[in-house]
């Protein structure tokens, strides 16, 4: 008969395993679509926040061309982020040549793909996507009639592939910093990354929504779509069992 061993029944220590999905994840969002189509289909508040941006003695979005928008937030801060995918990616295929990166290969591997796949994801949206821009719509010195979510264009228009935002999508990628740092249960920092996430979504397509490229609804269905594919990445790339299913996992295994 074999040494008894000393640390007892098989469990699972914090510190070496991710923290698992909380159900959170997928009730918060799926509750906040439902507000979403709610308020598309018993209000006007898209058009009615859209007005404010609209000039209409010029027939146009004053903002439009507006350097600090166009260039800076548009442009800049774009590359910024795409530049931060490229140094995960980087860091990701480092964490295979140094050691000291390779107990993070994991977390690389999921915030490499958040970054990359969330706008992606979005892209892919408004490839599909029949909406227009506002700035294409009638009212706003467009051509095409202001329809809602469930509502068809008329057969003779054509896609305006507007929905969802997809600039929103770069600022709402660094949400991915907050899977990261919650899946090594770093709570502070996880809440700090998922404001700055969120923030900088909002910021950047609430800077679109000035110029007459979205609808503010664009922009939150953006936010949505993003999160609920960083979700499943994490599901894929992180998610562990909690300890006590864990631990009764390895007892069953062991058990003769």
């Amino acid at each position: 008969m074999g040494p008894a061993n000393p640390a007892g029944p098989a469990t699972i220590d914090s510190r070496d395993t991710f923290a698992p999905a909380p159900l959170r994840w997928f009730a918060i969002p799926a509750l906040l679509a439902i507000v979403l189509l709610i308020v598309d289909q018993g209000t006007d508040l898209d058009r009615t926040i859209t007005r404010y941006a609209y000039d209409a003695h010029a027939a146009g979005f004053p903002l439009r061309t507006s350097f600090w928008l166009d260039v800076v937030m548009h442009h800049w801060t774009k590359y910024s982020v795409v530049t931060v995918g490229f140094l995960l990616a980087a860091g990701l295929l480092l964490s295979f040549a140094l050691p000291a990166l390779t107990v993070h290969r994991r977390v690389l591997l999921f915030t490499a793909l958040a970054v990359s796949l969330g706008p992606l994801g979005v892209t892919a949206g408004k490839a599909m996507s029949a909406r227009h821009c506002p700035w294409d719509v009638e009212e706003f010195g467009g051509f095409v009639p202001y329809t809602k979510f469930f509502e068809s264009m008329a057969p003779n228009v054509k896609p305006g592939h507007c929905f969802p935002a997809g600039h929103a999508a770069t600022g709402f990628a660094l949400m991915a910093f907050y899977f990261a740092a919650y899946s090594r249960r770093m709570r502070k920092a996880a809440l700090t990354a998922l404001a700055i996430g969120i923030a900088a979504g909002l910021a950047l397509g609430f800077g679109r929504v000035l110029q007459g490229a979205h609808f503010v609804s664009h922009v939150l269905w953006s936010g949505l779509l993003c999160w609920m594919i960083m979700v499943v990445l994490y599901m894929l790339c992180l998610h562990e069992p909690r300890p006590d299913e864990a631990a009764a996992v390895v007892g069953s295994e062991a058990a003769p």
